[in-house]
């Protein structure tokens, strides 16, 4: 799950304002205005479960690009993100799944 900040307009609030955006994998799963607070929930689940498949296909060909490229910091990051994947993809999920709730 990764989360980013973004000048947008709100659809509640018709204000331009910045809004937090909440991504589940590659897709954007919810937007919450921080001027009025309000949330607008996007469901991925249809999406999501494909493009996580993709994604562990690729990511063997991808680790060995990066490690062609840059084989130090491969060795310094790698057993960091290797202990913090589990806890990153539970992040993910719990998006998916609240995109889910509405």
């Amino acid at each position: 799950m990764s989360v980013q900040e973004s000048f947008l307009r709100c659809t509640a609030c018709e204000q331009e304002s910045e809004h937090v955006v909440v991504y589940a994998g590659r897709f954007v799963s919810e937007i919450q205005c921080t001027a009025c607070g309000a949330v607008t929930r996007l469901d991925v689940s249809e999406d999501y479960l494909p493009d996580l498949r993709q994604r562990i296909s690729s990511k063997p060909g991808r680790l060995m690009r990066r490690l062609r490229r840059d084989p130090g910091e491969v060795a310094k990051t790698l057993p960091w993100r290797t202990l913090s994947k589990p806890l990153r993809m539970l992040d993910e999920l719990r998006a998916v799944h609240r995109s889910r709730t509405r």
